[in-house]
């Protein structure tokens, strides 16, 4: 019998018996066995139990049936229910057979994946925790978790990426080139030869993490052909083990999956990862290929389980109800409408905490109690409270880390993960692909907020500041001559009174909103820009905000925003700032026109929302999808395509953008223009200021596009 310490890589169910795999502090990733008996619930009607006893256990697959106790609903009466534990892992087989017979009122638990019921009840520990083991024989005989909430640096699982591009041939995936981000080695050709290196590769690096964009949807698909094809035996594991498609589980090595909440594998890191894989209650795997409502509901299962309750199936259907209870009740946020067209100084931008779970937790809102007074024990606010403790905390911490550290970095990449799942928490609570789901409670959650709004607009007037927007849980207030201090003061002011936690998120030198496209006297929500005290650039729903922008003009757009708001005061601003601003578009300009920006700074990228036949017009990322196809690539809906516009007015789609590996000789450095001028202008119209002489030699180029 030995010991060891180090962190859960990976688990998975393989027949009757679990494995984990553990990387440990000496950097050794070892094989474990555990006990398991996959199992479910079935709940007999009144009378039954003795005879559906009696006839479940006869089925060959079926190991032992027993009786217990449990809800059999988030608020309903304990039942007499019969728990069927089977020999191998294959409850989903045997689950559906049971509901047709006589005298079954449900099957409960069935619809849990089986590494999560092992984990749930048998291991009992999140992926990615620090744990101490007792092991012997190769099997495990304890686990303890060993707490590591305060390490921000991620457990030391090694990553390796690689870049790849696929070609479609007869409606099959093929590998072109297959790259290693890590040394820069390239797959020699694509089939046998690349599978091979693909394969020898992962022997030689030895990760414990891979990524492949695309690895589930194209990648594997393609690497399985070439397998079949040349008789390669599959070797992405460390063992023998076989691989679990869906949790991307390869014998010791994890293959991420491409839902990243946005954001590539860089951005998101190991460290945000690490934190929706223990609030999933899920391997590393799993946490890649499940969106947020998935997550969410692995973590309430987990707490709904550990309570003694059962988990229904899924029914995804709402239940009818009046008309008018609709209109009263189901509503969103609220938002105050800012003032466009104008130049605002000294505002401070203060912000709810997580607004949504602290209203959860401050009045006990939950599934079972959607009018509140559930208490901080109900389910929705005990599966949240940990979480958000944590965020807040992570969040006090990153104020005291030095920007550009590691530790920023990974406490930045928590933070965000955490961030996207408690919103999602709010988001399905009342949805009928939640399974607990209660239209009540996102409703009462939602009024709750916009009385709070409404409170801390009050509080903030009655204190001599003036409202100039809001956005269902952040306002922007401003006061003449108002220091940062009277800003905290006022954010501690609506705290006591709201009993929310609220803080200064920026406190704003400039600030401008955009009217909207269509109506210059009203203004768009959720599009402004402006810099604050501390010089940072910030925008919303503007050019340099957009990912189908070109990189030069988004850059050039910031630029911008900072040269025009590099001021003292707002007379300075139109007056030399706008000037500095008009110099740095004609610089612009006369680089795109000297043919002096690197093509890869214009790409444009969008997205094909459906397939190539459905298409109606011929828009021009179509123009640049039938390029791809045409060049040997694949292109499905979902998928981004790149394109640089080389003559925008040609009578011929097919002449007006070129793919960047089909790019040869000129922009059309007039179209582009065109995007720096109305990038420039969405700065003029924020600020309200009118047409600018000077601007490209003359006022007419620029009344073109204004």
């Amino acid at each position: 019998m030995g010991t060891l310490e180090g962190w859960i890589l990976d688990a998975y169910v393989q027949g009757p018996e679990a494995v984990v795999w553990i990387k440990t502090v000496d950097g050794e990733v070892l094989r474990l066995r555990d006990r398991h008996a996959p199992f479910f619930h079935v709940l007999p009607a009144e009378g039954m139990e003795e005879d559906l006893a009696y006839r479940i256990s006869e089925c060959r697959e079926v190991r032992s049936v027993s009786g217990e106790d449990l809800c059999v609903s988030i608020d309903g009466p304990v039942r007499r229910m019969l728990r069927v534990e089977t020999w191998g892992c294959g409850v989903r087989k045997i689950a559906p057979s049971l509901r047709r017979l006589p005298g079954v009122e449900g099957v409960y638990n069935a619809s849990l994946g089986c590494v999560q019921r092992y984990l749930f009840t048998g291991l009992g520990v999140e992926p990615t925790s620090r744990v101490e083991v007792v092991y012997e024989g190769g099997s495990i005989r304890e686990v303890r978790r060993v707490p590591d909430e305060g390490e921000l640096a991620p457990p030391p699982f090694s990553l390796l990426a690689f870049s790849a591009r696929f070609s479609r041939q007869a409606g099959r995936w093929r590998v072109d080139s297959l790259r290693c981000c890590r040394c820069g080695c390239v797959a020699p050709g694509g089939g046998e030869a690349m599978a091979s290196w693909f394969f020898d590769h992962l022997s030689s690096e030895d990760p414990d993490l891979v990524l492949v964009d695309g690895f589930d949807r194209r990648f594997l698909p393609a690497l399985l052909e070439a397998c079949s094809a040349s008789g390669l035996p599959l070797r992405l594991g460390r063992c023998g083990d076989p691989y679990k498609r869906l949790q991307g589980s390869a014998a010791g090595r994890v293959f991420l999956g491409d839902v990243f909440y946005g954001f590539s594998a860089d951005r998101w890191g190991i460290a945000g990862l690490v934190e929706r894989s223990r609030f999933a209650f899920a391997t590393m795997g799993q946490a890649t290929r499940w969106l947020s409502n998935r997550a969410i509901d692995s973590r309430t299962s987990f707490e709904m389980l550990r309570r003694g309750h059962a988990i229904p199936e899924w029914d995804c259907r709402d239940g009818a109800r009046p008309v008018g209870e609709l209109a009263s009740r189901d509503r969103g946020g609220v938002t105050f409408t800012p003032i466009a067209g104008a130049l605002h100084e000294n505002v401070a931008a203060l912000d709810f905490d997580s607004q949504y779970p602290s209203i959860i937790l401050r009045d006990g809102i939950s599934y079972e109690s959607p009018y509140g007074g559930g208490g901080r024990d109900a389910i929705l606010p005990s599966v949240i409270e940990p979480w958000l403790r944590r965020r807040l905390e992570l969040k006090r911490l990153r104020r005291a880390l030095g920007a550009g550290t590691d530790g920023r970095r990974c406490c930045e990449e928590r933070i965000g993960a955490l961030k996207m799942i408690l919103v999602t928490i709010y988001g399905i609570s009342g949805c009928c692909r939640n399974r607990f789901g209660n239209p009540v409670v996102f409703e009462e959650i939602n009024r709750r907020s916009r009385e709070a709004m409404a409170t801390a607009k009050g509080v903030a007037e009655s204190m001599g500041f003036r409202l100039v927007y809001a956005d269902v849980d952040s306002l922007f207030v401003a006061k003449p001559g108002a220091s940062a201090g009277e800003y905290s003061a006022l954010a501690d002011a609506i705290r006591c009174e709201t009993g929310l936690p609220v803080s200064v998120d920026r406190h704003f030198r400039f600030l401008a909103f955009l009217p909207l496209r269509g109506d210059r006297h009203s203004a768009a929500l959720k599009r402004y820009f402006g810099i604050t005290y501390g010089g940072e650039v910030v925008a919303r729903g503007i050019e340099m905000r957009r990912g189908d922008v070109p990189a030069f003009v988004r850059r050039f757009q910031e630029s911008l925003i900072r040269e025009v708001f590099s001021c003292a005061d707002r007379s300075e601003v139109f007056s030399s700032g706008l000037q500095r601003g008009a110099r740095l578009l004609n610089r612009a300009l006369e680089e795109l026109r000297g043919g002096n920006v690197n093509p890869e700074d214009l790409a444009v990228r969008r997205r094909v929302a459906m397939g190539i036949s459905s298409y109606r017009s011929r828009v021009a990322h179509l123009s640049a999808a039938l390029q791809v196809l045409a060049s040997g690539g694949g292109v499905e809906a979902g998928d981004e395509v790149s394109f640089i516009y080389t003559d925008a007015d040609h009578p011929n789609p097919a002449c007006r953008v070129r793919i960047p590996e089909l790019f040869r000789g000129s922009y059309d450095a007039k179209h582009y223009e065109g995007m720096l001028i109305r990038a420039f202008r969405t700065v003029l119209e924020g600020i309200g200021a009118g047409s600018l002489p000077g601007v490209c030699g003359a006022q007419a180029p620029l009344s073109r596009w204004m």
